[in-house]
């Protein structure tokens, strides 16, 4: 695993500690953890009630803010946690614009993974390909298809 990624785990680990509070991996962090493609995350992203979300602010000791978002999601609660070499993208109440509108985006599954010796929660692969289907972004095309090969 890159050294950015066992680093910025290593720093969600102890944060979460801190807050009491058990993320979930998101994204294509899950995929480069997982060895599925060669994908590089970015950020690492994480899902949480808004309560949680509030905790990792605390324990991080900045503004746990409101909703955020963009044209394409948007979050109740939405932080951008820095100070690990990969920004940590926290995620509450994710809603995506799908073709038929805002779509809340809700885990049905989640399951336990292992990085650099810890255990960490995170979606399942099927609710990932699902994340992916919805979003509809050019750019998740190629994870579609590794995940489609991985869950047929």
């Amino acid at each position: 695993m890159r050294p950015e990624l066992t680093e910025t785990l290593s720093f969600l680990h102890a944060l979460s500690k801190r807050a009491g509070v058990v993320p979930v991996l998101f994204g294509t962090a899950v995929l480069e953890i997982l060895g599925i493609g060669d994908f590089h995350a970015a950020d690492i992203d994480v899902i949480v009630d808004a309560e949680q979300a509030r905790a990792l602010a605390s324990a991080a000791g900045v503004d746990p803010g409101g909703e955020g978002g963009n044209d394409k999601f948007r979050s109740t609660v939405h932080l951008h946690l820095a100070g690990a070499p990969l920004v940590i993208d926290v995620m509450a109440g994710m809603s995506i614009h799908a073709a038929d509108g805002w779509v809340l985006y809700e885990l049905r599954e989640t399951v336990e993974i292992e990085a650099d010796g810890r255990r960490f929660h995170a979606v399942s692969l099927a609710d990932l390909n699902r994340f992916y289907r919805l979003a509809g972004r050019a750019k998740d095309r190629a994870k579609i298809a590794a995940l489609d090969v991985l869950t047929a």
